[in-house]
């Protein structure tokens, strides 16, 4: 099927075209989950994992890599870095394995599969594209047309043919293509024999996403940890001097911090050093390394130095375990409490940043901290010196990191995978929140040239317009000025109160006059949108309806819109503002220096839009609501099961470092290898909505 005169012009409505795997015949993608294969025994989730297996029958790890993803566009992209290494016979022979690939997902299949070909009549079958004319087809013209050499689509009207005429002896004894190396973990692939796979229930079908398959379980990386060897007591133990600790080992020393540490107050005269974040997650790291959304100020001169093994404690956050050992040389906030040791070998500096931030030692802090109220605690020094801290023999010290290192690397890959998961169901909601609110729920509506670039076609009874004209912006405060005169309670919204999917959580009360200036004013149903990197990439914002209060008042990295009621729902224009194409348009447009850059206002007054009528508005919100339910109620359980392991860990680290269990005789294993950048998984989740507070100066 090479060759440039192979070109094929297929005519939309007289074909069956394919894109997105939601479409009534998207199961014809190599992208469509709920088809799974079983090649030699192991379980293939899709038939893209399978084609991009056979690239690479001389890197076993690469395919167990590729076998492994969660997604078919994982496994496609995974395998990106290693295309280079492709067999050298790749270009000659992929369409082989394709024609194959087709074959194993019909034959493991059968039913749902068959029936699927056999609905597309004897139309031809093509794969729009919208980059790759060998595979599909691109679309011409005003959409009605698509030119491609379509090869995907010819060998599934090839295998319609076969069915059509074998039935089901097309499924049987499925023979290799004959290509030399077509190997699978070192071993020869088999034939394919015997009857089809009996049709498997569709949740387990569904196991892409969904299934019992879909990622590795919270037992999964709970229980191998739990089983470490060298998990036993010490033989004596003793009491604790600080109430909230158990017995720790009898023969660890314990002496209040300030025989090991004394503060120091040192400046930068530059301004210059690398700037260090303190985070109640991830402890003392590069501010390079985070996305952080706070202000950068204009000059860093004056403000403290720390150096490696130093403790450094955001005063105000430290009732969140906002601290840590520094591993990096740098500045971090005058406001910051920086620690010295007087023996650098006393401690393992990773031994104490794991110490530092178990449960125990922030409920001594809380105790310790003097403020007017619980989010204004502060640690000063004298009492930060004044806690006992526990100092196992260095050697211990050491043996306690490397194990909980070990183990680390393990949660993250849970976090990783987990969190790769809810992107994935992101991105599925995504896009069918995008293709109802730019097309309808009818697609045999009739159409109409939009004049908007990234929405060529639009129903022909909708209208176009600027966000401008169905949206007022930043509206006046002055209209709630009753509110000032009363000082009533009124919400306040730092960015982290807001979650990505337009959620409240930790919204605080304060009064009208603490607020009224200085802050972005908004009313229950108005929608806010984040203007600041990285919060408007990652969508932070959302509609205001379940604002506790009627006034509120947020960060003025905030722009505030509120619906005219006889053009817009509000809830339809916070559709709009989440929109993958929305954040990429407004992110190219941002203004302002490196890390401090902003979507402008008229960016957003003069996005242009597609209006449906206000009951159609209501019917496709409605529609999305039951759409999206089983995406929102998988992230839901997802976040839990992160929630699950984050707490396992906290529970891990507390019984390792104030020794209840005993790990001299701990050794890793193979699976134990530790990497810097897999750990950074387990630092910024979307549900520890304190990061950036805990990460700012005072």
């Amino acid at each position: 099927m090479g060759g440039q005169d192979q070109t094929r012009t297929y005519s939309r409505k007289d074909s069956v075209v394919f894109l997105k795997t939601d479409e009534p015949f998207g199961g014809l993608s190599n992208m469509a989950g709920g088809y799974p294969i079983r090649v030699n025994g192991v379980r293939v989730l899709t038939s893209e994992a399978l084609y991009q297996v056979c690239r690479f029958p001389h890197l076993p790890d690469v395919q167990k890599m590729i076998i492994g993803q969660i997604s078919p566009m994982t496994a496609k992209m995974r395998s990106k870095p290693y295309r280079k290494d492709s067999r050298p016979d790749w270009d000659q022979v992929r369409v082989r394995f394709m024609r194959w690939c087709l074959r194993m997902k019909l034959a493991n299949n059968w039913n749902s599969f068959s029936e699927l070909l056999l609905r597309t009549g004897d139309r031809p079958i093509v794969e729009e594209s919208r980059k790759d004319d060998f595979w599909g087809a691109k679309v011409v013209d005003d959409g009605g047309t698509l030119v491609g050499m379509n090869v995907l689509g010819r060998l599934l009207m090839e295998l319609r043919e076969q069915v059509k005429q074998q039935g089901r002896d097309v499924a049987l004894d499925i023979a290799p293509p004959d290509i030399p190396q077509f190997l699978l973990f070192g071993q020869p692939i088999e034939v394919a024999a015997a009857s089809p796979q009996p049709q498997v229930a569709d949740e387990q079908e569904q196991g892409s996403l969904f299934g019992a398959d879909a990622a590795v379980s919270v037992e999964a990386v709970v229980a191998p940890v739990a089983a470490s060897p060298g998990e036993v007591a010490y033989e004596a133990y003793r009491p604790a001097r600080m109430r909230w600790l158990p017995p720790v080992p009898q023969h660890w020393n314990e002496q209040r911090a300030k025989t090991f540490f004394r503060e120091v107050d040192e400046r930068s005269r530059t301004g210059q050093e690398e700037l260090l974040s303190v985070s109640h997650l991830t402890g003392v790291t590069p501010r390079s390394q985070k996305n952080v959304t706070m202000f950068k100020a204009a000059s860093y001169v004056g403000s403290k130095l720390c150096r490696p093994g130093d403790i450094v404690i955001n005063t105000l956050w430290a009732w969140m375990a906002a601290l840590g050992a520094a591993k990096h040389a740098g500045i971090v906030s005058p406001a910051y409490g920086v620690y010295r040791p007087h023996n650098a070998d006393s401690f393992n500096p990773a031994y104490l940043d794991y110490l530092l931030r178990t449960r125990a030692y922030v409920a001594e802090y809380i105790g310790r901290s003097t403020g007017i109220r619980a989010s204004r605690l502060r640690l000063y020094p004298n009492q930060f010196l004044d806690i006992p801290l526990i100092q196992p023999p260095r050697p211990e010290q050491d043996q306690i990191v490397a194990y909980l290192r070990a183990q680390d690397a393990h949660i993250a890959r849970f976090i990783k995978a987990k969190r790769e998961l809810i992107g994935l169901l992101t991105e599925q909601k995504q896009t069918i929140i995008e293709g109802a609110v730019t097309q309808g729920l009818d697609a045999a509506t009739e159409k109409r040239n939009s004049g908007i670039d990234w929405i060529p076609r639009i129903p022909a009874h909708w209208e176009t317009c600027r966000l401008k004209h169905v949206a007022v912006s930043n509206p006046s405060r002055s209209e709630s000025t009753a509110f000032r005169l009363s000082d009533a309670s009124v919400s306040f919204l730092p960015m982290e109160c807001i979650t990505t999917d337009g959620k409240l959580q930790g919204v605080e009360k304060k009064k009208t006059s603490e607020v009224w200036e200085g802050y972005t004013y908004f009313r229950r149903n108005d929608v806010v949108m984040a203007k600041i990197t990285p919060c408007f990439e990652n969508g932070k914002g959302g509609l205001l309806d379940t604002l506790p209060t009627e006034i509120g008042f947020g960060t003025t990295e905030f722009i505030v819109l509120r619906a005219a009621e006889r053009r817009i729902r509000p809830a339809f224009l916070a559709k709009l503002l989440s929109l993958r194409t929305f954040r990429v348009l407004g992110a190219d447009a941002m203004t302002g220096a490196a890390g401090q850059q902003r979507v402008p206002l008229g960016f957003v007054k003069n996005f242009r839009i597609a209006l449906p009528p206000l009951d159609e508005q209501d019917r496709i919100l409605d529609m999305l609501q039951t759409a999206t339910a089983e995406q929102d109620a998988a992230i839901k359980r997802i976040r839990s099961e992160i929630a699950l392991i984050r707490e396992y860990r906290d529970r891990l680290i507390a019984d390792a470092v104030t020794g209840q269990i005993d790990l001299r005789g701990w050794q890793p294993g193979p699976d134990d290898a530790v990497n810097d950048d897999v750990l950074a998984a387990l630092g910024d989740d979307e549900a520890e909505p304190a990061e950036e507070s805990a990460d700012g100066d005072e």
